[in-house]
């Protein structure tokens, strides 16, 4: 009797020890580290005092944030990621004019990113205002009198996601792991909440690559595919599974494989000619190609003309800021730089049966030629 007691009592004290990890917010140190990765591209030397100080500096003009230095840290950390719901944290809005200036949401810092599109606009950056400022005269300039708010909303796992590749991919020059970039080709939409922007980019890893030899040997490509960020920064985990084979069928049966440029997935009977060149795999620039979401997903949204708890959807939105240290860093006014992002794999879906996966397992793409068509299959 004592010893089931005991063992209830151990339950339960690992249970609450369950809930108060999965519970705990990031420290004073995570959170400095995280904006400046966003702000910056990477983490800066210095004491804590004087990195915080500087934070305030560039983003508000002056040090205007006053009390302890977590009180600053939290208010400088929900600047950059919280989401009030009547306006956009620094991050979600710097994504929406991306997405409304060029059509596409790059990873690069902020202060680059901002940059950026004041050359675009004005021919050159502006100085001697705070970041805040500029951010906010960048969104008159491209915005006008439109008002944007941000919004929670849930993506439902197996909501398909849209892409186009970004750059070329050969079976006889691509490397496993090679990391293949990709930008949402249409809106991901829940209700009339923008929940995934289209030119958000996302990533995916060459796992295998195999170029044509003799005897017959095709050419072949394995991609797996990571994460894509939300319109507020959160990633949203991509597999491929039944409703990605499903979208394939449906793209290639109503308009041909040739005009919906998909990578055709040959466990469901598809076949296209598209990308062969030889017995090698090409795959062009723009190409279309599909995904799903793989988990029930909370994220901040953005809609057109809401108040919901800035924190909470700060660290939802800083869940996905990858740490870059100062001394691996490379200059941040250097137009091709870009933030350091961590992946994670994705659980697989069984082509064959409904059965389950085991987590440790991954799911890929996989693109091989034969003979006169381009196929494709889910690797298990």
């Amino acid at each position: 009797m004592w010893k089931k007691r005991m063992a209830s009592l151990m339950a339960v004290m690992a249970l609450c020890g369950t809930l108060a990890a999965s519970a705990a917010d990031y420290t004073i140190l995570e959170k400095t580290n995280k904006v400046e990765t966003t702000v910056y591209g990477t983490t800066q030397t210095g004491s804590l005092n004087d990195r915080i100080a500087g934070l305030d500096t560039l983003l508000n003009g002056q040090n205007t944030v006053d009390g302890s230095i977590q009180d600053k840290t939290n208010e400088l950390y929900k600047d950059v990621y919280g989401n009030s719901g009547s306006d956009l944290s620094l991050l979600a809005a710097v994504n929406l004019m991306q997405w409304q200036y060029s059509g596409q949401i790059t990873e690069e810092p902020i202060l680059l990113r901002v940059e950026n599109m004041e050359t675009g606009i004005d021919g050159k950056p502006v100085t001697g205002s705070s970041l805040i400022d500029r951010v906010h005269s960048l969104r008159r300039s491209l915005l006008g009198n439109k008002k944007y708010v941000s919004q929670a909303v849930t993506i439902p796992a197996g909501t398909i996601v849209t892409m186009k590749i970004l750059e070329d991919l050969n079976s006889k020059t691509a490397q496993e792991g090679e990391t293949v970039r990709f930008a949402v080709a249409e809106d991901v939409l829940v209700g009339d909440v923008v929940a995934i922007p289209r030119g958000m980019e996302a990533e995916g890893t060459i796992t295998n690559a195999r170029k044509s030899g003799r005897f017959g040997r095709d050419g072949k490509i394995e991609i797996t595919y990571h994460t894509v960020r939300a319109a507020d920064g959160t990633p949203v985990a991509l597999i491929v599974g039944e409703k990605t084979k499903e979208e394939y069928k449906r793209t290639a049966g109503a308009v041909g494989a040739s005009a919906a440029g998909a990578i055709i997935l040959g466990p469901v009977g598809l076949v296209g000619g598209l990308f062969v060149h030889g017995n090698d795999v090409q795959i062009p620039t723009g190409t279309v190609m599909y995904a799903e979401t793989k988990d029930t997903t909370d994220v901040v949204g953005f809609r057109q003309n809401g108040t919901i708890d800035d924190m909470k959807t700060a660290n939802m939105a800083a869940s996905g800021v990858a740490v870059s240290e100062a001394q691996d860093a490379v200059e941040v006014g250097r137009a091709d730089q870009h933030s350091s992002t961590a992946h994670e794999g994705v659980t697989p879906v069984n082509l064959e049966n409904g059965s389950e996966k085991t987590a440790d397992e991954q799911t890929t793409v996989t693109i091989h030629s034969s003979n006169d068509n381009v196929t494709g299959e889910v690797h298990e």
